[in-house]
């Protein structure tokens, strides 16, 4: 199965861009040499690991996999009040749960649903620096830095926290991504 890390596409690029300065004298000497550094991130889900949290393999780890009886329905994302269905949840059923089948039917198998089969939302991210070096005489300057972090105030959505599709919100999204995904920060 794919590992818990695989990004399928990642795109990152940075940039630096070195101001010429406008007009002439004064003008041009406050407006020359400032460097905008854009870093730009775009990259593809995480994986997510789906359970039942039954034992229907008789492994002892109660980390069997669903059945999937919609393969072609699986991604749905619409809005449901405060979250998001990232994924059908009609698209699995436990194991044992199958219509029709009696639950010993299944006894010794792990579910058809691949190991890390399912991706959760991808991430945009955008920061940026300004910085400018102010030269006083030979010996003094001075420097100016500004750093934006998510300078567009995209919310990156988390992956669901629900994998299990006994669970009422199995598949469903509520919260925003953590860590150095926040929201705008500006720093001087």
């Amino acid at each position: 199965g794919n590992c818990g890390f695989d990004h399928r596409q990642v795109f990152n690029t940075s940039l630096v861009i070195i101001s010429p300065g406008l007009g002439s004298s004064v003008a041009k000497a406050i407006t020359k040499n400032w460097q905008l550094s854009p870093i730009v991130s775009l990259f593809t889900g995480n994986p997510i690991q789906l359970t039942d949290g039954k034992d229907i393999s008789l492994s002892g780890q109660n980390l069997d996999r669903p059945e999937n009886i919609l393969p072609d329905q699986v991604y749905q994302k619409t809005r449901t009040g405060s979250a998001i269905d990232w994924f059908n949840p009609a698209a699995f059923v436990c194991a044992g749960n199958l219509p029709a089948t009696p639950c010993t039917a299944f006894t010794g198998l792990f579910g058809d649903v691949g190991r890390n089969s399912v991706y959760g939302p991808g991430v945009i991210s955008f920061d940026t620096a300004l910085t400018r070096r102010f030269a006083f005489k030979e010996r003094f300057k001075l420097d100016f830095r500004a750093d934006f972090f998510n300078i567009m105030n995209h919310a990156n959505w988390a992956n669901p926290i629900a994998s299990n599709p006994a669970s009422a919100t199995f598949g469903q999204i509520t919260t925003f991504n953590s860590g150095n995904l926040s929201p705008r920060q500006i720093q001087m």
